[in-house]
Order: structure tokens, then sequence, then C-alpha cells
């Protein structure tokens, strides 16, 4: 090898990136025989791409040795990925180039085991359906377009900002009674039970914090503890009604207010929380503590009252940035 930036003749330019050369000869040696074996252009170029998004964002989370890479770093790129916008296809041959030529640094001895090896690409469909999630930008483009005119406005921007700040189903969202807005010291508290009974509390983030409080006190429901959170409302006027507030209707207000933004693509309840878990992920959270948070193991409900973990989850909704 003339030097340890080499370029890889198959037709194009595939100069290895800085990460692979300051992992030293034995990783430049692999990228070369990467590329090598493989004699479709096209398809090089596509996993040159991948390469080079997944090595930048190994180094945007501040991991310059690959010794450093693990499982969740590779789960949080394809999560990255998604919310830029690419094809699933192209989010497909981009795991493959990371997973192959790891496969190819375990092989050269740079690697003992690879830790893309079990990354799955992350999946966007709940139940039967596809569950499409929307990026950060989309979700504060909606919650900036409802205007605070009516008791109903605030009532629909609370709703949207608790299941994206809070992960919470829809279902469980609309069961909230005003004291399972709790007041822990100087934390305010969501208290709920999802499906299967199974309890879910989670710290307000400070920008939902902001829209409940200003819904609550605005609408007299602070004071009184036993009602719903979330009512119906009037067709005119837009007033509380002390009435539930049921589930097809939140998916017609959901769908309204995304198009009133601007945002016309087929949306129910179910993506603003996967919208923020997503988000979440991508902003640096763990799988852990992301699956605690979303209530979806019957296992997290004990860890959920342990005390030391209270302070731990009041740092990690920070994460959640709109």
């Amino acid at each position: 090898m003339a030097s340890s930036k080499q370029e890889i003749q198959t037709g194009q330019d595939m100069t290895p990136p800085d990460f692979v050369v300051r992992n030293g000869t034995k990783m430049v040696s692999a990228y070369a025989e990467f590329f090598s074996l493989n004699i479709n252009q096209h398809t090089n170029q596509a996993y040159a791409n991948g390469l080079r998004l997944f090595f930048e964002h190994c180094e945007s989370l501040g991991i310059t040795d690959i010794l450093d890479i693990e499982p969740v770093h590779v789960q949080q790129f394809n999560i990255a990925q998604i919310e830029k916008g690419y094809e699933k296809s192209s989010l497909r041959q981009y795991l493959s180039a990371v997973r192959m030529f790891l496969d190819s640094c375990v092989v050269r001895g740079v690697l003992s085991v690879n830790p893309a090896k079990a990354v799955k690409l992350p999946r966007t469909t709940s139940g039967t359906g596809k569950t499409p999630v929307i990026v950060s930008t989309q979700v504060r483009q909606i919650l900036d377009s409802i205007p605070p005119r009516s008791q109903k406005d605030l009532r629909d921007r609370a709703l949207i900002g608790l299941m994206v700040y809070s992960f919470f189903r829809i279902s469980a969202a609309l069961s909230l009674k005003v004291r399972d807005y709790e007041l822990r010291g100087d934390q305010r508290w969501l208290v709920g039970e999802e499906k299967g009974s199974k309890r879910h509390e989670m710290p307000v983030h400070p920008d939902l914090e902001e829209m409940m409080d200003e819904y609550l006190q605005t609408t007299g429901l602070m004071n009184q503890p036993n009602e719903l959170i979330f009512q119906s409302s009037t067709a005119r006027g837009g007033y509380l009604t002390g009435k539930p507030f049921d589930r097809n209707s939140s998916w017609r207000m959901v769908r309204k207010r995304a198009l009133a933004a601007g945002i016309h693509r087929d949306i129910g309840n179910h993506s603003f929380r996967a919208t923020g878990i997503t988000t979440y992920l991508n902003n640096g959270g763990s799988l852990e503590d992301a699956r605690i948070m979303a209530n979806h193991s019957n296992s997290t409900t004990t860890k959920l009252y342990d005390r030391t973990k209270d302070v731990a989850k009041v740092t990690e909704i920070q994460r959640l940035k709109f």
C-alpha cells in the first residue's frame, strides 16, 4: 500500500474517510478489500455513502475509535437517517454496508465482534399498520400553529404535547384526571395507566408543563382533581363540556391540526408517541431508558417506583427537543 489513504480502483473515488485512516492500516486495508470485492460501481458508491454517513454520525457522538462503537450507536444512526427523510431502501443499503464492512474488520482482527450484527432497521409499524413518524421540526410546526384562542385550542396543544413529551398512548392520555398531574417537590409528574393495567409514570418536560399549566389554569380544571384532563368541546366557542374526549374525536383533531400546519401526511395519534421516542433516541437517549419511559416492558414498573431513578429520568426528558 503506497499510503494509508489510498484510492480504491473501482472507477470512482473510494478514498477512505478520515475515521478509517485514524484507526490504522488494518482498518484501511479492510476498507480497500471491502470495495475491491464488489465490481458494481453503483453499489460501491451507495456503500461508500452509507459508511461516510455512519462514521460522521460516530464522530458527532464523540466516537473516534472503532472499538468504542456499540450496537446502540448503530441503532441511533438508523433513526437519525429516518429523521433526515431517507427512503427505507437506502437505509437497508446503508445498514448492509455498515454490517459487511464491520465484518471485514472482524476478519482482519480490527474488531473482536461486529456491533452492527444484531441491529435491525427501526420499525415504523404498530399492530398491523404503519405508524408514520414525523420529524421534530414538524411537531414544532403543529404546536406553534395552534392559536391559543379557545379552551379547545389549549386542550389540543396540551394533548399533542403530552403524547410527544411523555410517550403516553392515546387511550392512557384520554383517561388522565387532573389529580394524575402530580407535583412532587418542584417537579410535575404524569401518572397514568396503560393497557394491561400497567402503571405509567413520567416526569413532565418543561415545555409540556407550560402547555399543561396554561390549559388547566385557563379552563379552571387545575382546582378540580377528579375531572378528566381532556374533555370534549362545544362546536361553537370551543368550550369544554365535562364529557370524555374520545379516540375518534382526537384522531380527527390531530389530522385537522396537521393539515392546518401544512403537513399533508397520513398521521394519527400514535405518530406523536412514535416521534417522541424516535427523537429521544436520536438525541442520544439509550434504548433501555426509552424502553422504560415508553412502558414497553413488564419489568419496568418497579423501576419507575425506584426513587434513585427519578433524578435520571428528569434529566433524560431534556433530550426531547422540538
